[in-house]
């Protein structure tokens, strides 16, 4: 499990190269994804900086009328890299549902439970949905449409991108990753057992 992932960023152009196996490349979206904001600002920084440079030149050797010209050329430049448009990490993805092998009682079983950890935000369900799933059902490692499949069982709304919950749910390790399958790590399980439900007023 130790991919080498590289992403090389050209300020100048705004081109991003990945090199990343193909089980990684979500994560690395998702990464990528919340680092932008602030490889813009850099971006920004950089273009004024080359365009104070600009007007020093200018005022030096150049005309007043062709300083005027670099300037606006270089205002268009700082002004033309909007905001990127997002790649195919920010589209919906695609989800079916499996048999998760569970009788009546087991998924009658699965709703109390759920209920009783009254999980709120879409981190917290998918993470009981995982707990639940792990500790129920014998897999140590679930897949997306087993996770889907879970939620659907307990009557949740499946996120728009749950490959971004999930790589939030790593960050904050409460999960573990086998490839693209999620598995329940420690402090997550410690998490669902001992703060959920949330007090009320905390």
């Amino acid at each position: 499990m130790s991919d080498v992932v590289k992403i090389n960023i050209d300020l100048n152009s705004g081109a991003v190269n990945i090199e990343a196996a193909s089980e990684s490349l979500d994560m690395v979206f998702d990464r990528l994804e919340s680092f932008l904001p602030s490889l813009i600002e850099a971006k920004t920084q950089f273009s004024n900086s080359n365009s104070e440079e600009d007007d020093a030149d200018s005022i030096n050797g150049q005309s007043e009328s062709g300083g005027d010209e670099k300037k606006d050329t270089s205002e268009q430049k700082s002004k033309s890299p909007a905001k990127p448009k997002r790649t195919s990490s920010g589209k919906a993805e695609t989800y079916k549902t499996v048999d998760l092998g569970l009788d009546a009682g087991q998924r009658q079983a699965f709703k109390d439970f759920y209920a009783e950890k009254s999980p709120s935000g879409q981190s917290d369900h998918v993470l009981v949905v995982i707990y639940w799933l792990v500790k129920n059902t014998g897999k140590e490692y679930l897949t997306k449409d087993e996770i889907f499949t879970g939620l659907r069982t307990v009557n949740e709304k499946a996120p728009k991108r749950l490959t971004s919950v999930l790589s939030n749910l790593l960050l904050a390790s409460h999960i573990i990753k086998d490839g693209t399958n999620s598995g329940l790590h420690h402090i997550g399980e410690d998490y669902v057992e001992r703060d959920l439900p949330k007090k009320k007023g905390k």
